[in-house]
């Protein structure tokens, strides 16, 4: 696996498929099966929005998502440091010593404006 494919991956998971899970759950789950109290106040709160407010919603929830990925994509390139900057992370996969991380927030970054 080189860095593009790991973006093309991370993206299609975090972003795509994980944006699916919150569209069905706000769109097709029935608010009186909801137990736990925090998905019941997030489905009321949807379910009170216009229909125009509620795609903003998850436009809105999307942004997070890229946004939180591209933070952790820049801790692992060293471009945000944690509690000590000295610390460098090696990013590879199992088998391969090819290093994958340096330009992936970049990467994901540039790829999530040319794919949204």
């Amino acid at each position: 696996m080189n860095d593009e494919e790991f973006i093309k991956d991370i993206y299609q998971l975090i972003v795509r498929d994980n944006l699916e899970i919150y569209r069905n759950i706000f769109t097709k789950t029935d608010i009186m099966t909801i137990t736990d109290p925090y998905w019941k106040r997030a489905m009321q709160l949807f379910e009170e929005l216009p229909e125009e407010n509620k795609e903003i919603l998850l436009n809105i929830i999307e942004q997070v998502q890229v946004d939180t990925t591209s933070t952790l994509l820049g801790i692992l390139d060293g471009v945000i440091s944690l509690r000590d900057p000295e610390i460098e992370l090696k990013l590879t996969t199992k088998g391969q010593e090819a290093v994958l991380n340096g330009d992936l927030q970049d990467k994901f970054l540039e790829f999530d404006e040319e794919n949204r």
